[in-house]
């Protein structure tokens, strides 16, 4: 209604024989007028009525952009909600730590022996051996890395036998 209203408007203000006329005053002014001055020369313009289809095309535009804005506004209140819901949910929520995470039930003597015998096995295949420290990793030279692989194969030796439990 807000638009239909204007386009009547303004299609009852056009004339049905609409003329236009030009004229310069003594000051050298322009003036445009629908009748001619007296006294002074003016020119008669072509008046071109101008076509009724493009008045809707605004009308569908604004209705475009609205359409899109609201669009738009949904997107990023739905963004907004799942933000939030997920805020809500981590809320609660402690940062991962690993050592939470353990099983605080000891392990049995299969399960030692099975751990050394994998420690064993592996620090014997690696060429380097690394500790973490609290700067970060330490390596240890190849020495090092021998005295461990021999202090872990005595602690087995003497947790596990000779072999029986490694696996």
């Amino acid at each position: 209604m807000k638009i239909i209203l204007p386009l009547i408007l303004a299609l009852a203000a056009i004339p049905a024989h609409a003329q236009l006329y030009k004229w310069t005053d003594a000051d050298g002014k322009v003036h445009y007028s629908d009748r001619p001055q007296d006294g002074v020369k003016s020119k008669e313009l072509a008046v071109q009525r101008a076509a009724t289809a493009p008045a809707a095309a605004p009308a569908n535009d604004w209705q475009q952009r609205e359409l899109e804005s609201r669009e738009r506004r949904m997107k990023r209140e739905a963004a907004n909600q799942e933000a939030a819901d997920t805020a809500a949910r981590n809320a609660g929520k402690t940062p991962y730590n690993p050592s939470q995470h353990r099983n605080n039930k000891p392990m049995s003597d299969d399960e030692v022996c099975k751990r050394d015998a994998q420690q064993i096995e592996f620090s014997e295949k690696v060429p380097r051996l690394a500790f973490g420290g609290g700067n970060g990793s330490v390596a240890v030279s190849e020495e090092e890395r021998q005295a461990i692989v021999r202090q872990r194969k005595e602690n087995h030796a003497l947790l596990c036998g000779s072999g029986q439990r490694t696996h």
